[in-house]
């Protein structure tokens, strides 16, 4: 049988405004009116103006930075073609003093590969189709010795000089189909490789060697003709 004080558990609160903290009581909210409405309108104005506000100042900043970048790449460009403008004007540079140091070498000899030299000289001919320089031409009586001369000789200049300057030295100067002619490379330095196949390719190879220049042939070497 229950207890009048287990009935008292199970009895309905009279007070339902009541909350489990002391003293508190829930208030609820008041119905929307025109003013409140207008207000939270106006505050999700100012917060939206807000939020433009500091995305357009994002997008300064980024179109600011944009900028700055691509006036340091402008400049950039800018050194780098100088660089290269001033590389490639020293390279012109290296490569005429090697021109030079050869034309005045090859100017003393009396005689190359056995052949007694009349003359010396350079030769430029051009065609429609082609052009080409050969930057030392020594003259015997019916044979022409035509060099390349490069400051550093590499395997390149050997295979393109034998390729596609020596075969068409007689288009481009006729006046010398009857010559004999043969090809020489020089360059002051040489790359091991460039030597050995200058020499397998029947030319004459020279280098520089202290004041003087050295016939890198060996005895009895037999150049080729074209």
């Amino acid at each position: 049988m229950s207890s009048d004080k287990d009935k008292d558990k199970y009895k309905k609160d009279p007070e339902p405004d009541k909350v489990n903290e002391p003293g508190g009581v829930y208030q609820p909210q008041g119905a929307l009116t025109f003013e409140k409405v207008w207000l939270m309108f106006q505050e999700t104005d100012r917060k939206w103006q807000e939020t433009q506000r500091f995305m357009k100042e994002k997008a300064l900043e980024a179109d600011k930075r944009s900028q700055e970048a691509d006036k340091r790449f402008k400049e950039t460009d800018r050194i780098v073609r100088d660089v290269s403008k001033s590389i490639g004007g020293l390279n012109n540079n290296i490569g005429e003093v090697a021109e030079d140091y050869f034309f005045r070498a090859l100017e003393k000899l009396p005689e190359v590969a056995g052949i007694k030299i009349l003359r010396v000289g350079k030769l430029y001919g051009q065609t429609k189709d082609m052009q080409r320089e050969y930057d030392v031409a020594l003259f015997g009586h019916n044979t022409l010795i035509v060099f390349e001369i490069k400051h550093k000789l590499e395997t390149k200049d050997v295979i393109a000089y034998c390729d596609k300057s020596l075969p068409v030295l007689k288009q481009l100067f006729p006046e010398y189909a009857a010559y004999k002619v043969i090809g020489g490379v020089a360059g002051m330095t040489a790359k091991k490789g460039a030597v050995k196949l200058a020499i397998e390719m029947g030319l004459l190879v020279f280098t520089q060697s202290g004041q003087e220049i050295r016939l890198r042939n060996p005895k009895g070497f037999k150049p080729k003709e074209f």
